[in-house]
């Protein structure tokens, strides 16, 4: 061991190497504290040139390298496995704005930018990055790369792959792969940036990309509404998604077992309405056209006139009981703040529970089929198991649902030794209406073996001849995605 820790020691990093194994916790240890893993040392690269250096080195020794970002994996990808020989390779010295470019709407920089960071200083230039999840105060855009990560705006703008025009990766062997284009045309061959994307480390290490920008949006309406159910939840999105142009951003599913958790967990917590709604849509009106800020005869603004009519008419037709129109910044953060802090929340609440674990499902299903996909799958859990409890809510605009289910608390697994059986349940559900079993949190080690029952056996061989053929010693993040 001392013999490797004087050659990582040899490579002259600007960042000195951290070999100590009480100061490693921090970067073993995944967010939800269900992974920790072993490593050697973790490394923070400067720039893509060190990064080459520490991936030369590695491949040539067959050590195992596992890249990290802000550390916000759900699914155990930025964690090395137990008792692995492993380097990990930590991004967070690499936060380089390296341009903004105003004229072509576009921003490049490095991977270890934190993702509120980029929506501070792409706004001072009055343009927008819509990604946007509750961890943006500590995850970086290496890390929402690398896990194709999607958030509350995918409805209007698409998962972080849409946003993303080019990417310059360090391989396995060392090689700089430089693929950073502003163009949003490129027909040259195979497209091999987005192999990457979502790849979730296991290929290689990005070291920049080009993503695309927006005009700053001249007014924002947020509003949230009781629809009672699921399926008039989904009639409200299809009136307007008819109605309006491209002005519908967000289109949130907040339960009533949401607001639960949320008022357990949250101090001085406001509701939208007197009692806790059966089932809430959070929704969001955007605009870059001056026409409709401007105000009318009543006082108001045109996109303000345009929701105000869409639910009075999803009123006359029963879609919704209730709605607020918030009135001011103050009001539309705050609810909006309640929305990304549903994860910490959970956390909170499983803490204070006696469910002993929590069953985390990520999925997507087509639109129509979500209201039987959630008939379904309680009807499967009373039958194997009693006194559960599910915790949904999620992206409904695009069909992602965050479903996660709190045991009993007995058995060793807090689900009388049934959460395996109730998640390969879960998932058959899930493939017969379908669906996927991963929508934005990726596949890391949590889901890996679902992947290889699930996937298209022709996709999945070739995705392990794609890892072969770029990582033969198989020094990327092994041990997540494949078996």
């Amino acid at each position: 061991m001392n013999d490797y820790k004087n050659k990582i020691t040899s490579l002259n990093l600007k960042s000195k190497p951290i070999f100590d194994i009480e100061d490693h916790l921090k970067y073993t240890k995944d967010w939800r504290g269900q992974y920790i893993g072993d490593a050697i040392a973790i490394l923070k690269p400067h720039d893509k040139y060190e990064v080459s250096k520490i991936l030369k080195f590695a491949n040539d020794n067959e050590i195992s390298i596992v890249p990290q970002g802000g550390n916000t994996s759900l699914c155990g990808g930025a964690t090395p496995l137990k008792n692995s020989f492993s380097i990990i390779i930590s991004t967070e010295k690499m936060n380089n704005i390296i341009f903004i470019d105003k004229e072509s709407m576009t921003i490049t920089l490095e991977p270890g930018v934190i993702l509120s960071i980029i929506h501070e200083q792409v706004e001072k230039n009055d343009l927008f990055f819509p990604l946007s999840l509750g961890a943006k105060g500590s995850c970086t855009i290496g890390g929402n790369l690398s896990t194709n990560a999607g958030g509350i705006n995918v409805l209007k703008y698409g998962n972080t792959r849409d946003l993303c025009l080019g990417l310059e990766v360090v391989l396995p062997n060392g090689d700089i792969m430089n693929l950073l284009k502003m163009l949003k045309k490129d027909n040259t061959g195979y497209d091999l940036k987005n192999i990457f994307i979502g790849a979730e480390g296991t290929l290689g290490i990005i070291t920049a990309a080009t993503m695309k920008l927006f005009p700053k949006p001249k007014l924002s309406i947020t509003s949230f509404v009781e629809t009672v159910s699921i399926n008039n939840a989904i009639k409200l999105l299809n009136l307007f998604e008819q109605e309006l142009k491209n002005e519908l951003e967000a289109f949130e599913l907040m339960p009533k077992v949401f607001w639960e958790v949320a008022s357990n967990n949250t101090d001085n917590l406001s509701l939208p309405f007197n009692k806790l709604p059966e089932m809430g849509v959070l929704l969001e009106l955007t605009t870059t056209s001056t026409n409709d800020t401007l105000l009318n005869n009543e006082g108001t603004t045109f996109l303000h006139e345009k929701l105000e009519h869409l639910l009075s008419k999803a009123l006359d037709e029963e879609l919704i009981e209730d709605a607020i129109i918030c009135k001011n910044d103050l009001e539309r953060n705050k609810l909006w703040e309640i929305r990304e802090n549903a994860a910490e929340n959970e956390k909170k609440e499983l803490i204070n529970s006696h469910a002993k674990k929590c069953l985390k499902h990520d999925i997507s299903l087509p639109i129509n089929n979500i209201e039987k996909f959630h008939q379904e799958t309680q009807k499967m859990i009373s039958t194997k198991i009693k006194n559960t409890r599910t915790i949904f809510f999620g992206h409904l605009g695009d069909g992602n649902l965050h479903y996660n289910i709190f045991g009993n608390g007995k058995g060793d697994d807090g689900f009388e030794n049934q959460s395996q059986n109730i998640t390969e349940n879960l998932y058959k559900i899930i493939e017969k209406l379908n669906g996927s079993f991963s929508a934005e949190h990726g596949i890391g080690q949590l889901k890996k073996d679902n992947l290889r029952f699930f996937k298209d056996p022709v996709a999945y061989n070739l995705m392990k001849n794609i890892k072969y053929m770029i990582d033969p010693n198989n020094i990327m993040n092994p041990g997540k995605i494949l078996i």
